[in-house]
């Protein structure tokens, strides 16, 4: 979103190199699995990143939407047409990304989320 920052794989060795972080993996069976799909590449769809998972060890939300805010909004548009309804959006930078999120990500959403309901709807009366 907003102008690129610093990589954030760069916060996570910071946070490893300080003793906040362990570099071995979580073993939950969610990291193990999520550790699994960051094998495939650094990105296992076409917005979602994994990168950070290796550097994480699988640990805590460690993959993240990647793209402008109407690509982010359409991949989190499709994750809505799944069922999910509820997301925890964050990043590396809590103060500027929650002002993009607010000003650019978040009226996206909820735009394309109406428009999809409306269409629903429409279809739901005409059958």
């Amino acid at each position: 979103m907003g102008p690129r920052r610093q990589d954030p794989r760069t916060h996570a060795r910071a946070a490893r190199a300080a003793g906040l972080q362990p570099r071995r993996p979580a073993a939950e069976r969610s990291a193990r699995r999520l550790l699994a799909a960051a094998d495939q590449g650094d990105r296992v769809d076409q917005r979602l990143w994994t990168a950070i998972a290796r550097e994480t060890g699988g640990r805590s939300n460690s993959t993240g939407l990647v793209g402008t805010p109407e690509q982010v909004a359409e991949a989190l548009l499709q994750y809505y047409d799944l069922g999910v309804t509820t997301f925890l959006i964050r990043g590396f930078d809590p103060l500027e990304d929650v002002i993009d999120y607010g000003r650019e990500l978040i009226p996206r959403v909820r735009e394309l989320v109406a428009r999809r309901d409306a269409e629903y709807q429409a279809r739901r009366k005409a059958t």
